[in-house]
């Protein structure tokens, strides 16, 4: 099989593999083989004259006719070609099992690799199909406008560490070493690290970073809440998307009495300001610190939680909640929040000119997303510009604009606002009555948006026809 001279779509690759795979299985098999491909080619650039296993297997796979033959033969070139690889980053846990797939069935997602002109970029959409395939389980990637929010807030700069205690593909790291390769980060490593319960996610990351050309401290599988694998280290930077509302997450109750929960005891049946504590003890005096939460946890009533607010708030470790709109995440219906920590909001070059202390910036942002198409929203380029200019501007960042409040957008408040609303900080409700001055989408920008929605769907419909046509012109 030569190399194919133009992209092979990846949907239709992973259509020849419907029946006989499963969307979970296919998808794993598509990224061992951009591993693969990204592997050998390192091999070519870097290791002429030595042994060049992952070159000979991919050379294998693209050069030999396995039209006749079962995908078992194709799993052991792979795995043969792997070897290396798996000797710096450990065993690959878990492949599909070929066995009984035929080599033609595997042929189109082979090419589809083949052909990649980007693999980083043929990866990142292999993960957005994945969470589109497994996000009804509850396991799901942080989609990329999302992450690029939270980094974007947190300003990650170059000889810096970030740390993610539920990091799962690796998404907010590999956001944050883009975002110091831009001009707004500088140029310069940034120390990535991250734990995951899953063994199957930290595989992934771990691809995810080596298709990328990065390398990250990976440690796990076990939770960060139970079995903390970084034990005696602290970060500038911590970030993260837990599970949310993860019940059960101490049931031996080993974790009551940890040091971390300086702010009260997370309640045994909802982990979600654990998490918030496990970040904040992570990060070293002047470290800050943003995770993604559902959005009840600002308001609910629950006199656990309440406490814990209030300990937030009343140690001025809080700095700014952005309420986001619903439907950003697969699979999740809920409207989720993004809470943003720092453990100095004093004037100092990592936060900026204005001393905000015992003062909190609210972002009220739920009414900006754009329609993407298979029932998601996304927020738009402009929008999570307004969102991070308007934090920047509150901290007195240098070459901002002063901070005003604006009504319906946002509106920073005291610690006696707060008090009085009985700790609740979800920011819609400090918005008062006045019409929200929210950032208007251009209905030129939405038309554009669906229509290029619907080139796509009769794209598919003119290729599914073509299909369909061929099948009967056979009978």
């Amino acid at each position: 099989m030569e190399r194919a001279s133009k992209e092979l779509p990846l949907e239709r690759a992973l259509e020849a593999l419907r029946g006989a795979l499963t969307a979970e299985d296919a998808l794993l098999f598509a990224t061992t083989l951009i591993l693969l491909r990204h592997e050998a080619e390192a091999e070519r650039a870097y290791e002429r004259g030595e042994q060049q296993p992952a070159l000979d297997a991919w050379h294998t796979l693209t050069t030999q006719d396995f039209g006749r033959r079962r995908g078992q033969e194709m799993s052991e070139v792979i795995r043969s070609g792997l070897g290396k690889w798996e000797s710096d980053h450990g065993k690959l846990s878990r492949l599909p099992n070929l066995a009984e797939i035929r080599g033609s069935q595997l042929a189109p997602l082979i090419e589809c690799v083949a052909a990649a002109q980007d693999l980083a970029a043929l990866f990142d959409r292999c993960l957005a199909e994945q969470t589109l395939a497994m996000g009804k389980g509850g396991y799901y990637n942080t989609p990329a406008d999302i992450a690029r929010l939270l980094i974007g807030l947190m300003e990650p700069r170059a000889g810096e560490t970030i740390y993610d205690p539920a990091c799962g593909s690796g998404g907010f790291l590999l956001r944050a070493s883009e975002y110091v390769e831009s001009p707004q980060g500088g140029i310069g490593p940034l120390a990535l690290y991250g734990q995951d319960v899953s063994r199957t996610a930290l595989q992934t990351a771990a691809i995810n970073f080596a298709v990328h050309d990065l390398t990250a401290g990976l440690k796990g599988p076990a939770s960060s809440l139970t079995q903390d694998l970084f034990p005696d280290e602290i970060f500038d930077v911590a970030v993260a998307n837990p599970p949310f509302n993860l019940s059960r997450w101490d049931e031996d109750g080993r974790a009551r009495y940890d040091h971390r929960w300086v702010y009260g005891v997370p309640p045994a049946g909802n982990a979600n300001f654990a998490w918030v504590q496990h970040v904040l003890s992570k990060i070293s005096p002047k470290g800050r610190a943003g995770l993604l939460l559902p959005t009840g946890a600002a308001f609910g009533a629950k006199s656990a939680e309440r406490h814990i607010r209030a300990g937030l708030v009343e140690s001025d470790v809080l700095s700014c909640v952005v309420e986001l709109p619903a439907g950003l995440i697969p699979h999740v219906r809920n409207p989720v929040s993004l809470w943003l920590f720092s453990k100095s909001k004093k004037s100092h070059g990592r936060w900026g000119n204005n001393d905000r202390s015992r003062q909190y910036l609210l972002i009220d942002a739920r009414d900006t997303a754009l329609p993407l198409g298979r029932g998601r929203r996304t927020i738009p380029d402009e929008v999570r510009g307004r969102i991070t200019e308007t934090f920047a501007a509150w901290r007195g960042v240098q070459g901002t604009v002063p901070y005003e409040d604006v009504p319906g957008w946002c509106r920073s408040v005291s610690t006696k606002d707060i008090v009085d609303q009985g700790y609740d900080v979800l920011p819609s409700h400090y918005m008062g009555r006045v019409a929200a001055e929210v950032a208007q989408i251009d209905r030129v920008e939405l038309v554009t948006h669906l229509t290029d929605e619907l080139y796509k769907l009769f794209s598919k419909a003119h290729r599914l026809e073509g299909e369909l046509r061929d099948l009967l012109d056979r009978l």
